[in-house]
């Protein structure tokens, strides 16, 4: 034995603090950035950007993590509107992404 220490099996998924340091330094920079973009004036709204961001952005296809990028510069009591569902985007990948969100 060596005594280095075994990697994970990339079929596993990472827990949330290993997924950080699998992170090549571009995309930790992109996802800390993220993550401070979800702190809104609305704890609610803070709580649902963050677990969202946290347990299904890496799932994302690269056009539906662009939107949620582009959900993110959407004011706070719009972007609510949206989760709770009493308002819907004009857009329809923000729709959808919006869709994803809410489940």
């Amino acid at each position: 034995m060596t005594g280095e220490a075994s990697s994970p099996s990339p079929s596993l998924p990472l827990p949330p603090g290993e997924r950080e340091a699998s992170r090549s330094a571009n995309d930790a920079r992109q996802y800390n950035r993220l993550r401070w973009r979800c702190r809104r004036g609305l704890l609610e709204l803070d709580v649902v950007l963050k677990n969202f961001l946290e347990q299904r952005y890496d799932g994302l296809a690269p056009s539906e993590q662009a939107a949620f990028e582009q959900l993110l510069a959407v004011g706070d009591e719009t972007l609510w509107a949206y989760v709770q569902g009493s308002q819907n985007p004009p857009e329809k990948e923000l729709m959808q992404l919006v869709a994803k969100i809410r489940n």
